[in-house]
C-alpha cells in the first residue's frame, strides 16, 4: 500500500481573486492577508498526522499547541520560514492553487527536492470561474426530475444589455455575481428592475474588471448546505460527506454544522428527503468527474441550497463549486476526529476590527463554556482553533453543546 507524501499547508483564502489576475505576484487585500495571519493555523484541524502548516509566528504556534489538551492536540507540525528542513518527500498544500501560491512555495528558502510543486494549468483558471458550475448545473437539471429544476438557470452577461435582457425577461430581485469570487464578496443584490446609479456602477466595475457577470432570480432560502468531494485528478471523484453552513445577510460565510453526518442528515430532514439527496449526488458525481476530474487534483466543495419555490421546498442542486479546500471539509474533518458522538456544535469565523475586542470575546467563552472531554472528543464548551492576540481581528472557534 502506498503511503503517502506529507504536506506542507498553506492558508491563503481568497485564492480566486489570485487566480482571476493570473500573475505570480498578486498581492491580495489588506483584509485578506490579516486573515491569512491570525488564521494561519487552521490546517492543523485538517491536516493529517506528520503534516506540516507554515505559520507567522513559531513561537506563539508552539505555545498554542502546548495549550490544548494532549488528548486532542492535532499532529500536525508548524514551521516558519527561513529556516526548517523537510528531508523526507512532501507535496505543497495550499488553501487554493493560483500562480501566486505556486509561487510563494517556489521562493521559500527551504525548498529542496524532496518538496513537489503542483504546475499551473490555464485550464485551472476556467474550471474556477462560475461558467463552469452553470455548465455543470445544466447537466444535472438535464437529469434530474422537473422539481429540482432551477427557473430562470442563471445567465452570463458580458455586457449591461444583455443584464436588460434578463431583467425585463424574469421578475425581481436579483443577484448578481462576478465569475471569480467566494464566501459572499462580489456579490450585488438587485431589488428592483431598475440599474440606479450604484448597482450601474458595480456592473461597469465588474465588467471592467472580469469581463462578465452572472445574474439569477433570487430565490427564498430555506438553508445552505455542500457536498464535500475529493478528486484524484484520474477521474475518480470521491463523496467525503455533507456540510451544512451559514451565512450572513449579505452572503458572507459565518459558520458551519459540527456533529456527525447522522446530526447532519438530521438537520437536512427538517426540510428535504435524504433519498433526495442521495440521488442528487449519484448524479452529479459522473458530471464533476467528467468535467474537472481529469485536470485537477485534491479537495473541493459543491454549495447547494434549500429553498422554497411554489409553495413548497426543493433543492437547488449546485449553486457554485469551490475548487480548493473549505470550511465545509474543515467541519467534516473536525466533526470526524473532536464531536463526541452525542454532542453537536458549531465552527465559526467571525472578524472585529477594533483592537482587543476579539481577545476580550476569545475569554469570555473561554470562561462561559468551559472545555469538556470525553477522551478525544469534545463533549462540549468552547475551543479555538488559532491562537488569539490582543490584536487578532479574525477568530475561528468551534462551541459543542452535549446532546443528551
Amino acid at each position: 500500500m502506498k503511503i503517502s507524501n506529507s504536506k506542507i499547508h498553506w492558508f491563503n483564502p481568497g485564492h480566486e481573486d489570485a487566480i482571476r489576475t493570473g500573475s505570480p505576484y498578486y498581492t491580495p487585500p489588506a483584509s485578506v492577508c490579516r486573515m491569512m495571519n491570525d488564521l494561519a493555523m487552521l490546517p492543523l484541524w485538517y491536516g493529517n498526522e506528520n503534516d506540516y502548516v507554515i505559520v507567522s509566528n513559531a513561537n506563539e504556534a508552539s505555545r498554542f499547541l502546548l495549550s490544548l489538551p494532549e488528548t486532542i492536540r492535532p499532529e500536525v507540525v508548524p514551521i516558519m520560514p527561513p529556516g526548517f528542513h523537510i528531508s523526507d518527500p512532501a507535496e505543497a498544500a495550499p488553501w487554493g492553487l493560483s500562480p501566486q501560491s505556486i509561487r510563494f512555495y517556489e521562493t521559500l528558502p527551504e525548498l529542496s527536492e524532496n518538496i513537489t510543486v503542483p504546475l499551473w494549468h490555464e485550464k485551472y483558471k476556467e474550471l474556477t470561474g462560475r461558467q463552469t458550475a452553470l455548465m455543470c448545473l445544466s447537466k444535472i437539471q438535464s437529469l434530474l426530475p422537473d422539481n429540482f429544476n432551477v427557473h430562470p438557470i442563471p445567465h452570463v452577461c458580458t455586457s449591461v444589455e444583455k443584464i436588460h435582457q434578463f431583467i425585463s425577461e424574469y421578475p425581481p430581485p436579483y443577484i448578481l455575481k462576478t465569475p471569480y469570487s467566494c464566501a459572499g464578496r462580489g456579490l450585488y443584490h438587485l431589488l428592483t428592475r431598475d440599474l440606479d446609479t450604484p448597482a450601474s456602477r458595480w456592473i461597469a466595475g465588474a465588467l471592467k474588471k472580469q469581463g462578465a457577470v452572472s445574474i439569477e432570480c433570487f430565490l427564498d432560502k430555506v438553508c445552505d448546505f455542500a457536498m464535500e468531494f475529493e478528486s484524484d485528478g484520474k477521474g475518480n471523484i470521491g463523496f467525503k460527506g455533507l456540510a451544512v453552513f451559514n451565512t450572513l445577510t449579505k452572503g458572507i460565510y459565518y459558520g458551519n454544522l459540527l456533529g456527525s453526518q447522522r446530526v447532519i442528515e438530521k438537520h437536512l430532514a427538517a426540510f428535504i428527503q435524504i433519498d433526495h439527496l442521495h440521488m442528487i449526488q449519484k448524479t452529479i458525481s459522473p458530471i464533476l468527474s467528467e468535467t474537472l476530474g481529469y485536470d485537477y487534483s485534491g479537495y473541493f466543495g459543491v454549495d447547494m441550497m434549500v429553498y422554497r419555490k411554489d409553495n413548497m421546498i426543493t433543492i437547488h442542486p449546485l449553486v457554485e463549486i469551490n475548487l480548493r479546500y473549505t470550511m465545509g471539509l474543515v467541519a467534516l474533518q473536525l466533526s470526524n476526529r473532536l464531536i463526541y458522538k452525542y454532542s453537536r456544535g458549531q465552527l465559526v469565523v467571525t472578524y472585529n476590527k477594533d483592537k482587543n475586542k476579539i481577545c476580550n470575546f476569545h475569554h469570555q467563552l473561554k470562561e462561559n463554556y468551559p472545555l469538556i472531554l470525553s477522551g478525544s472528543k469534545i463533549q462540549s464548551g468552547y475551543l479555538s482553533l488559532c491562537p488569539v492576540l490582543p490584536d487578532t481581528q479574525y477568530l475561528a472557534y468551534i462551541l459543542v453543546e452535549h446532546l443528551y
